[in-house]
């Protein structure tokens, strides 16, 4: 997530969010927190959220979430409050991501991505950068993703070197099930946002079915929740030349369920932590946490440090997380986690998390990259 240092945001509002600082090694141990907020509940079957930062004013920040019923499904935003703002029809959106700093005409917006599953499409909004609310920016008819036998899972991935969009998604079925696949986003010149499928990756890697995805921007990796088996690593470049597995983990680590919801805690432009969601439990889901930057010597390695029980949310699918302090409730950063019994979404501090476990991140510093004529920070 980036945020856009527009009029009205200067250095000193920005330093007072800067994520939490660390300094010491990994943990084994749990550490439980509870919600200090929840979302209204959606009608049928919600499933994955994302966060929007509000570039001005991080307290007016969005959770865009999905309800993924074929009939009564939808996006729905809301406030940090948990209240609904909007509600967008569609067709099944299994699941929604966020990214600030696409090119549109002669404008950098900030975009929403979801798919319709039963049509085998994208769709691509415009996030309005005052409010949240969601404009539907796609060509007519949607993004056609063809080579999906049946669309499940997406994220996206914004190229650092050059700002091209790109959606990574998978398949539930068939053969296309047993890879990646990439779609890079273009302006179609009239204000619309059609798409091009760059390539099928990661071919015969998946054993079981993938929903969970997370890109990396800024270290140039996505990660895939092959539900149950492990948690695999790829390139997320279609430039790389690289199209195989670079890594797997989370094979054992004690989780229950599938391994779902995958997000990304960022402290440094190259450390942080890497969120896992453990689908089920006795009574609540957990969060297995990772190195986002690996271990020493071996970036491709990922040990389980800590697990996070997460008291009120069950049976979980997706889960966000943001560094970004937001307001007094979410001084750090806060977790946004799926209840399925709940039919919504559970919002967790980050720093109560901090409270619980060693801290192995380095101070940050802000990390400034120029797109065009604006400033944008990680």
């Amino acid at each position: 997530m980036w945020i856009n240092l527009r009029a009205g945001l200067c250095a000193a509002t920005f330093v007072a969010f800067l994520p939490a600082t660390f300094s010491s090694s990994s943990n084994s141990a749990r550490v439980k927190i509870i919600p200090k907020l929840a979302t209204d509940s959606v009608k049928v079957d919600a499933d994955d959220p994302a966060i929007w930062i509000n570039p001005t004013n991080p307290a007016l920040s969005a959770i865009i979430g999905t309800d993924k019923d074929s009939a009564q499904g939808g996006l729905y935003v809301w406030n940090l409050q948990g209240e609904q703002l909007q509600f967008v029809p569609i067709e099944r959106p299994n699941n929604v991501d966020v990214r600030q700093g696409m090119k549109l005409g002669k404008r950098m917006i900030d975009i929403a991505v979801t798919q319709e599953c039963r049509k085998r499409t994208l769709r691509v909004f415009e996030i309005n950068p005052a409010t949240g609310a969601l404009t539907d920016i796609t060509i007519a008819g949607g993004i056609p993703t063809p080579e999906l036998e049946a669309p499940y899972g997406l994220c996206l991935y914004r190229r650092t070197s050059d700002g091209a969009m790109f959606v990574m998604t998978s398949s539930r079925e068939g053969e296309s099930a047993k890879h990646l696949h990439q779609y890079q986003l273009f302006d179609d010149g009239q204000g619309k946002v059609h798409g091009q499928y760059v390539r099928a990756f990661g071919r015969n890697s998946i054993l079981d079915k993938v929903e969970g995805l997370v890109a990396d921007d800024e270290l140039g990796y996505v990660y895939a929740g092959d539900e149950e088996a492990a948690v695999r690593k790829y390139h997320a470049d279609p430039a790389s030349g690289n199209d195989t597995q670079l890594a797997e983990f989370a094979l054992g680590d004690g989780i229950e369920g599938d391994r779902e919801g995958l997000a990304i805690y960022r402290c440094t432009e190259k450390t942080g932590y890497l969120l896992l969601s453990s689908q089920k439990g006795k009574s609540y889901s957990s969060i297995k946490v990772y190195r986002r930057e690996g271990e020493p010597g071996n970036p491709h390695e990922h040990k389980l440090l800590t697990t996070l029980d997460t008291i009120g949310s069950e049976e979980t699918d997706g889960l966000e997380v943001t560094h970004h302090g937001v307001h007094e409730k979410f001084p750090h950063g806060l977790i946004v986690k799926h209840d399925s019994p709940g039919r919504q979404f559970k919002l967790y501090s980050w720093q109560d998390f901090m409270l619980g476990m060693p801290q192995i991140c380095a101070s940050p510093k802000p990390n400034t990259v120029h797109v065009g004529k604006k400033a944008y920070v990680r």
